[in-house]
């Protein structure tokens, strides 16, 4: 249901305004209301909106800059959310929460300052040893290439080498390197290479030292690529060289565990501080930020907004506790000043209906002054979804996967409610089932002897193929009965919207909108007695027709005075709509087909031997699995839209505002 608001006005002195926006804000029941437009609007300038003292303004600044390295900090330590305890959050919150912001920010300076201390070093030399790391390993396979040539070479003395890599197809270039180096040297060089892959050759150039300068500066300018070692490895042999670099690589690893494991333990201290700073943080920006959403005149400041009726007197209690008559708290009547368009939205639903408020993640709220139609979408979304699935075996599956997902996310709503609804509507699924008789399509009920090999039900324990009123109840061969039921359900689905569209137009005093409803509802009536001449033609009498006519026509009369000729078109279109509800069976048809589909080729397959009965498994298991698949997303989608468009479209309003109280974070994660 929605909460009844009340909409209050706060006047108060201006040398207590921020104190008395702290307690509103520790409150944390008030919906402030935006006073800019309200007071642009006026004819006085005797009102004006509230501006900020101009050191403020400055803490703005800092606490903005604060929030900044705060946030640095948790993105680098990583806390794990669902590991911190609320009411420790909420403990360290109440420790750094100051009223006088200059002591607050003092408080978050001095421990941000111990965790840098912490982390600085630590921080630093992984970014180095991750940076070494990529290194080494860059060199590495580089080093192993040429490190077979070093042989050659290892006991000349005075002599110098630089290793190359060149793509094997460019390999004739090494003629002119020797022939260009052999001039430069006088001689006193040789190059040597080998073949390494099919892409590459490494070359060692070897020449006497003193020419070291020019042969670097001679190749520097040629399109070659030379293993440039890292400085503390440049003038050591390639094979000593090698070896270093593989034991480092080794080591580092080691170094980077004992860092992460230094910077899990200060995680472990820091993090519940770094949240509760955070969130402490957040919530004296939003006080400052709120500021200029209040009028002001030359002595008294005024806030205005809504909260829950029965949240009323306990501010106007707190505010008189802590200011006297210094504020004054003014409940304005709603209705009286004609602001339901602009009153925010809360709803108060029992624990099972709030589970299937994730339908406003789709929608608005409904508009204040409206019904909730909440408690529809809970009794009706599981119940047409377990009309759809029908099955016993599906039902058990998506029970218990949905029940899953509710207990493993209770902290991500979305995920949290879908899991909780998809339980709900997996013992629909269950109850469905076992009036099909159906447990992974028709497998039970060939087990039990009472389908043949043609999958014809052959006997029923209630009621014959002859009667109306038979269970099993066969989704395929009692069509026509599932037909009716499928229409009933969709006007006692759609009336309901309509009866609700009427209340609306009543409590809103809109007589032209009861009229149109009230029209749409008469003539979906008659065309429903009118149908039901055509299921019950032997015994529904005529008189019933007849006043179905009547109904029919003077319901598209009404509608139009109601309406007009939009209320006409609809009260025709509406009728129309009923048979929307026909996809209900045709989707439990699909399904129930597939699963007799995946039974068949199970059966089979099964019949040619071990092998047989092993591909006959895997082929039952993945076309049932695929099934629940469809089953679980398709009914799903299209019960969402028999409420959306079928029910709600008779009568919701959206609203234009959800309710969000101006409150502290406090020990939230």
């Amino acid at each position: 249901m929605i909460e009844r608001m009340a909409k209050v006005e706060i006047l108060g002195l201006k040398d207590v305004a921020l104190d008395a926006v702290d307690v509103i804000h520790d409150l944390g029941t008030l919906h402030i209301e935006d006073l800019s437009e309200r007071i642009g609007l006026m004819e006085s300038k005797r009102v004006s909106r509230m501006e900020m003292d101009p050191k403020f303004a400055d803490h703005e600044a800092t606490l903005n800059s604060l929030r900044d390295k705060v946030g640095d900090m948790v993105r680098e330590l990583k806390p794990a959310m669902e590991g911190i305890s609320r009411e420790y959050v909420q403990k360290e919150y109440d420790a750094v929460w100051s009223d006088d912001v200059e002591t607050m920010v003092s408080r978050i300076e001095k421990m941000l300052a111990e965790v840098e201390r912490a982390t600085r070093d630590p921080v630093e030399n992984k970014a180095d040893l991750m940076v070494e790391l990529s290194r080494l390993e860059k060199y590495a396979p580089i080093m192993a290439k040429v490190q077979p040539l070093t042989e050659r070479v290892s006991r000349m003395k005075d002599m110098a080498s630089i290793a190359l890599i060149i793509e094997r197809k460019y390999k004739a270039i090494l003629n002119y390197l020797n022939e260009e180096i052999s001039k430069i040297t006088g001689g006193e060089c040789e190059v040597v290479s080998s073949d390494v892959d099919e892409e590459s050759t490494a070359a060692l150039v070897v020449f006497n030292r003193r020419h070291l300068k020019q042969v670097h500066e001679f190749l520097d300018v040629q399109d070659v690529n030379q293993v440039r070692l890292p400085s503390d490895l440049a003038r050591k042999p390639i094979d000593e060289a090698m070896a270093e670099v593989r034991v480092r690589i080794s080591e580092i690893p080691q170094e980077l565990e004992r860092i992460d494991l230094h910077l899990s333990d200060v995680t472990e201290k820091y993090s519940t501080k770094l949240l509760a700073a955070r969130n402490a943080i957040h919530d004296r920006l939003e006080t400052l930020e709120a500021v200029p959403k209040f009028g002001q005149t030359e002595q008294v400041f005024i806030i205005s907004g809504w909260l829950p009726e029965d949240k009323a007197e306990p501010m106007e209690k707190r505010l008189a506790e802590e200011f006297g008559n210094k504020v004054i708290v003014t409940i304005i009547d709603i209705r009286e000043e004609h602001e339901e368009e602009k009153t925010p939205v809360a709803l108060k639903n029992s624990p099972f209906v709030r589970y299937f408020e994730v339908i406003y993640m789709l929608s608005k709220y409904p508009k204040y002054g409206t019904v909730d139609p909440t408690i529809i979408f809970a009794v009706f979304f599981p119940f047409l979804f377990g009309l759809m699935v029908g099955d016993m075996g599906y039902g058990i599956v998506i029970m218990v996967l949905g029940w899953l997902v509710h207990r493993k996310w209770n902290d991500k709503p979305l995920a949290n409610m879908a899991g909780y609804i998809m339980t709900v509507g997996g013992a629909w699924a269950i109850f469905f089932g076992a009036l099909y008789f159906e447990f992974f399509g028709d497998w039970l009920a060939r087990w039990a002897g009472i389908m043949n090999a043609e999958g014809e039900i052959t006997h029923y324990w209630i009621g014959s193929d002859q009667t109306i009123i038979r269970y099993p109840l066969d989704r395929l061969e009692g069509f026509t009965l599932m037909f009716g039921i499928v229409i009933v359900i969709g006007f006692i689905h759609m009336s309901i919207g309509l009866i609700i569209g009427i209340v609306n137009g009543v409590r809103e005093k809109n007589r032209k909108h009861v009229a149109e409803k009230a029209g749409l509802l008469a003539v979906l009536t008659g065309v429903m007695l009118i149908l039901a001449k055509f299921a019950f033609s032997t015994w529904w009498p005529m008189v019933a027709v007849m006043v179905g006519v009547a109904l029919a026509i003077g319901g598209i009369v009404v509608a139009g005075i109601g309406g007009g000729m939009g209320g006409v078109v609809e009260s025709i279109v509406g009728a129309g709509n009923l048979f929307s509800y026909v996809r209900l069976l045709a989707i439990g048809l699909a399904s129930v087909i597939m699963a007799n589909v995946a039974n068949s080729l199970s059966r089979e397959m099964g019949g040619s031997g071990a092998i047989g009965i092993v591909v006959g498994i895997i082929v039952f298991i993945l076309l049932h699995a695929l099934n629940i698949v469809i089953g679980v997303f398709s009914p799903s989608i299209h019960a969402l839209r028999l409420h959306l468009v079928e029910s709600f479209g008779k009568f919701f309003e959206p609203a234009k505002y959800k309710y969000e109280p101006f409150k502290k974070t406090g020990g939230e994660t």
